[in-house]
Protein backbone atom coordinates (compact mmCIF):
# COMPACT_ATOMS: atom_id res chain seq x y z
CA UNK A 1 0.00 0.00 0.00
CA UNK A 2 1.25 3.30 -0.43
CA UNK A 3 2.62 5.35 2.06
CA UNK A 4 -0.33 8.05 3.64
CA UNK A 5 0.74 11.56 3.38
CA UNK A 6 -0.96 14.05 5.38
CA UNK A 7 -1.25 17.81 4.22
CA UNK A 8 -1.42 20.01 7.40
CA UNK A 9 -3.93 23.01 7.83
CA UNK A 10 -2.79 25.96 6.13
CA UNK A 11 -2.11 27.55 2.86
CA UNK A 12 0.80 25.66 1.19
CA UNK A 13 2.55 27.44 -1.98
CA UNK A 14 2.32 24.79 -4.69
CA UNK A 15 3.14 24.05 -7.57
CA UNK A 16 2.66 20.92 -5.34
CA UNK A 17 4.70 17.81 -7.75
CA UNK A 18 3.97 13.94 -6.59
CA UNK A 19 6.74 12.20 -7.54
CA UNK A 20 5.78 8.86 -5.66
CA UNK A 21 3.47 6.48 -5.25
CA UNK A 22 1.60 7.76 -2.19
CA UNK A 23 -2.18 8.84 -1.00
CA UNK A 24 -1.85 12.37 -0.08
CA UNK A 25 -4.89 13.78 2.57
CA UNK A 26 -5.77 16.93 3.37
CA UNK A 27 -6.42 18.18 7.00
CA UNK A 28 -8.92 20.55 7.37
CA UNK A 29 -8.06 23.73 6.16
CA UNK A 30 -5.36 22.23 3.84
CA UNK A 31 -5.26 24.72 1.14
CA UNK A 32 -2.66 24.38 -2.12
CA UNK A 33 -2.06 27.67 -3.80
CA UNK A 34 -0.65 27.21 -7.60
CA UNK A 35 -1.52 23.90 -8.42
CA UNK A 36 -0.99 19.98 -7.74
CA UNK A 37 1.09 17.96 -10.64
CA UNK A 38 0.93 14.34 -10.21
CA UNK A 39 3.83 12.92 -12.12
CA UNK A 40 3.70 8.54 -10.21
CA UNK A 41 1.04 6.24 -11.07
CA UNK A 42 -0.91 5.27 -8.07
CA UNK A 43 -1.28 8.59 -6.61
CA UNK A 44 -4.69 9.36 -4.21
CA UNK A 45 -5.47 12.84 -3.12
CA UNK A 46 -8.51 13.51 -1.19
CA UNK A 47 -9.44 16.47 1.20
CA UNK A 48 -7.41 18.87 -0.93
CA UNK A 49 -8.58 22.14 -1.76
CA UNK A 50 -6.74 24.20 -4.36
CA UNK A 51 -6.34 27.79 -5.77
CA UNK A 52 -4.97 29.06 -8.86
CA UNK A 53 -2.32 26.98 -11.07
CA UNK A 54 -2.26 26.40 -14.60
CA UNK A 55 -4.36 23.86 -14.35
CA UNK A 56 -5.78 22.98 -10.91
CA UNK A 57 -4.69 19.41 -10.79
CA UNK A 58 -2.85 18.03 -13.85
CA UNK A 59 -1.99 14.06 -14.74
CA UNK A 60 -0.70 13.50 -17.58
CA UNK A 61 -0.06 9.72 -18.23
CA UNK A 62 -0.08 8.30 -14.99
CA UNK A 63 -2.19 5.03 -14.21
CA UNK A 64 -4.82 4.42 -11.06
CA UNK A 65 -4.91 7.89 -9.81
CA UNK A 66 -7.85 8.48 -7.67
CA UNK A 67 -9.29 12.36 -6.75
CA UNK A 68 -11.57 11.92 -3.68
CA UNK A 69 -13.35 15.16 -2.14
CA UNK A 70 -11.11 17.43 -4.11
CA UNK A 71 -11.67 21.43 -4.68
CA UNK A 72 -10.73 23.44 -7.36
CA UNK A 73 -10.97 27.21 -7.50
CA UNK A 74 -10.46 29.86 -10.63
CA UNK A 75 -7.17 28.28 -12.36
CA UNK A 76 -5.73 29.84 -15.41
CA UNK A 77 -7.14 26.88 -17.75
CA UNK A 78 -8.53 23.74 -16.73
CA UNK A 79 -9.66 22.53 -12.92
CA UNK A 80 -8.75 19.07 -13.24
CA UNK A 81 -6.66 18.48 -16.30
CA UNK A 82 -6.21 14.76 -17.30
CA UNK A 83 -4.06 13.50 -20.41
CA UNK A 84 -3.05 9.65 -21.34
CA UNK A 85 -4.79 7.65 -19.13
CA UNK A 86 -8.13 6.69 -17.24
CA UNK A 87 -8.72 8.04 -13.95
CA UNK A 88 -11.52 8.57 -11.24
CA UNK A 89 -12.67 11.33 -9.95
CA UNK A 90 -15.39 11.38 -7.01
CA UNK A 91 -17.37 13.95 -4.81
CA UNK A 92 -15.16 17.43 -6.58
CA UNK A 93 -16.39 20.33 -6.46
CA UNK A 94 -14.77 22.72 -9.38
CA UNK A 95 -15.39 26.75 -9.45
CA UNK A 96 -14.45 28.16 -12.81
CA UNK A 97 -15.90 31.19 -12.53
CA UNK A 98 -14.12 34.18 -14.48
CA UNK A 99 -12.07 31.56 -16.44
CA UNK A 100 -12.98 32.07 -19.74
CA UNK A 101 -11.42 29.35 -22.00
CA UNK A 102 -11.11 26.62 -18.95
CA UNK A 103 -12.94 23.18 -18.58
CA UNK A 104 -13.71 22.26 -15.09
CA UNK A 105 -12.87 18.53 -16.05
CA UNK A 106 -11.04 17.35 -19.29
CA UNK A 107 -10.15 14.41 -19.67
CA UNK A 108 -8.49 13.36 -23.33
CA UNK A 109 -6.26 10.44 -24.99
CA UNK A 110 -7.11 7.85 -22.98
CA UNK A 111 -9.38 5.32 -24.86
CA UNK A 112 -6.80 2.50 -24.75
CA UNK A 113 -6.13 2.81 -21.06
CA UNK A 114 -9.21 2.00 -19.41
CA UNK A 115 -12.44 3.33 -18.34
CA UNK A 116 -12.41 6.78 -16.40
CA UNK A 117 -14.71 7.63 -14.28
CA UNK A 118 -16.88 11.17 -12.91
CA UNK A 119 -18.74 11.42 -10.13
CA UNK A 120 -20.95 13.37 -7.92
CA UNK A 121 -18.85 16.43 -8.91
CA UNK A 122 -19.99 19.99 -9.08
CA UNK A 123 -19.01 22.48 -11.94
CA UNK A 124 -19.73 26.34 -12.15
CA UNK A 125 -18.49 27.86 -14.52
CA UNK A 126 -15.98 28.37 -17.98
CA UNK A 127 -16.44 26.99 -21.42
CA UNK A 128 -17.06 23.26 -20.89
CA UNK A 129 -18.26 21.56 -17.15
CA UNK A 130 -16.55 18.18 -17.96
CA UNK A 131 -15.79 17.11 -21.23
CA UNK A 132 -14.12 14.14 -22.55
CA UNK A 133 -11.90 13.47 -26.13
CA UNK A 134 -11.20 10.11 -27.44
CA UNK A 135 -11.70 8.66 -24.20
CA UNK A 136 -13.71 5.96 -22.55
CA UNK A 137 -15.59 7.41 -19.29
CA UNK A 138 -18.96 7.10 -17.19
CA UNK A 139 -19.70 10.39 -15.85
CA UNK A 140 -22.62 9.90 -13.39
CA UNK A 141 -24.58 11.83 -11.11
CA UNK A 142 -22.94 15.45 -11.28
CA UNK A 143 -24.08 19.11 -11.46
CA UNK A 144 -22.80 21.45 -14.03
CA UNK A 145 -24.09 25.45 -13.77
CA UNK A 146 -23.47 28.36 -16.04
CA UNK A 147 -20.81 27.12 -18.54
CA UNK A 148 -20.66 29.30 -21.34
CA UNK A 149 -19.89 26.74 -24.35
CA UNK A 150 -21.35 23.30 -23.05
CA UNK A 151 -22.27 21.53 -19.88
CA UNK A 152 -21.73 18.45 -20.88
CA UNK A 153 -19.59 16.96 -23.91
CA UNK A 154 -18.27 13.32 -24.81
CA UNK A 155 -16.58 13.96 -28.42
CA UNK A 156 -14.02 12.69 -30.53
CA UNK A 157 -14.33 9.34 -30.97
CA UNK A 158 -15.38 8.97 -27.43
CA UNK A 159 -17.40 5.97 -25.48
CA UNK A 160 -18.85 5.79 -22.45
CA UNK A 161 -22.11 6.58 -20.01
CA UNK A 162 -24.06 10.44 -19.53
CA UNK A 163 -26.50 9.18 -16.85
CA UNK A 164 -28.24 10.82 -14.12
CA UNK A 165 -26.51 14.22 -14.83
CA UNK A 166 -28.32 17.47 -13.64
CA UNK A 167 -27.13 20.98 -15.82
CA UNK A 168 -28.49 24.17 -15.17
CA UNK A 169 -27.75 27.27 -17.36
CA UNK A 170 -25.70 26.56 -19.99
CA UNK A 171 -24.38 28.52 -22.83
CA UNK A 172 -25.45 26.96 -26.68
CA UNK A 173 -26.03 23.19 -25.76
CA UNK A 174 -26.05 21.34 -22.49
CA UNK A 175 -25.03 18.09 -23.24
CA UNK A 176 -22.95 16.51 -26.67
CA UNK A 177 -22.36 13.90 -27.95
CA UNK A 178 -20.05 14.58 -30.95
CA UNK A 179 -17.67 13.78 -33.62
CA UNK A 180 -17.94 9.78 -34.02
CA UNK A 181 -18.83 9.36 -30.14
CA UNK A 182 -20.85 6.51 -28.82
CA UNK A 183 -22.54 7.36 -26.02
CA UNK A 184 -25.49 6.17 -23.54
CA UNK A 185 -27.23 9.21 -22.35
CA UNK A 186 -30.06 8.15 -19.70
CA UNK A 187 -31.89 10.05 -16.75
CA UNK A 188 -30.49 13.62 -17.40
CA UNK A 189 -31.97 16.83 -16.18
CA UNK A 190 -31.14 19.53 -18.61
CA UNK A 191 -32.84 23.26 -17.66
CA UNK A 192 -32.29 26.24 -19.11
CA UNK A 193 -30.17 26.03 -21.78
CA UNK A 194 -29.39 29.40 -23.18
CA UNK A 195 -29.04 30.55 -26.60
CA UNK A 196 -25.84 31.45 -28.24
CA UNK A 197 -26.48 34.10 -30.83
CA UNK A 198 -23.06 34.32 -32.34
CA UNK A 199 -21.98 33.18 -35.06
CA UNK A 200 -24.93 31.79 -36.53
CA UNK A 201 -24.19 28.30 -35.44
CA UNK A 202 -27.30 26.39 -35.30
CA UNK A 203 -26.41 23.97 -33.05
CA UNK A 204 -26.33 26.37 -30.73
CA UNK A 205 -29.80 27.43 -30.39
CA UNK A 206 -30.10 26.59 -26.38
CA UNK A 207 -30.37 22.72 -27.35
CA UNK A 208 -30.91 20.49 -24.46
CA UNK A 209 -28.60 17.38 -26.40
CA UNK A 210 -27.15 17.46 -29.47
CA UNK A 211 -25.45 14.55 -30.96
CA UNK A 212 -23.13 15.85 -34.22
CA UNK A 213 -20.64 14.81 -36.76
CA UNK A 214 -21.35 10.90 -37.13
CA UNK A 215 -22.15 9.92 -33.51
CA UNK A 216 -24.12 7.06 -32.34
CA UNK A 217 -26.28 7.93 -28.85
CA UNK A 218 -28.38 5.16 -27.17
CA UNK A 219 -31.18 7.83 -25.52
CA UNK A 220 -32.81 7.12 -22.60
CA UNK A 221 -35.26 9.17 -20.14
CA UNK A 222 -34.04 12.48 -20.09
CA UNK A 223 -35.69 15.81 -18.85
CA UNK A 224 -34.68 18.30 -22.10
CA UNK A 225 -38.10 20.15 -21.75
CA UNK A 226 -37.21 23.11 -19.99
CA UNK A 227 -34.99 24.94 -23.05
CA UNK A 228 -35.70 27.14 -26.20
CA UNK A 229 -35.20 23.18 -27.91
CA UNK A 230 -34.91 19.90 -26.82
CA UNK A 231 -32.85 17.75 -28.89
CA UNK A 232 -30.94 18.27 -32.23
CA UNK A 233 -29.60 15.35 -34.27
CA UNK A 234 -27.01 16.86 -36.91
CA UNK A 235 -24.25 15.76 -39.67
CA UNK A 236 -24.99 11.90 -40.14
CA UNK A 237 -25.61 10.79 -36.70
CA UNK A 238 -28.12 8.32 -35.22
CA UNK A 239 -29.99 8.11 -32.21
CA UNK A 240 -31.57 5.20 -31.16
CA UNK A 241 -34.49 5.17 -28.18
CA UNK A 242 -34.06 2.71 -25.59
CA UNK A 243 -37.64 0.88 -24.99
CA UNK A 244 -39.15 1.72 -21.68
Amino acid sequence: LPPVVHLASGVHQGPLVIDQREKLVGDPGAVVRGGIVVRHDDVEISHVSVVGGVNGITVDGMRGVVLDHVTVVRPQEDGIHVRGDAITITHCNIDMRGVTYGQGIDISYSMNTGESMVSRCTVVGGQEGIVTHSSMSMLEHNRVEQTTMRGISMTEMSMGGVMHNTVRDAKGIGILCGDHSMCMIDRNDVAGTRIDPTGGDRMRRGYGLVVEFGAEADLGRNDLADNPLTMGVFIDSLVHWQRP
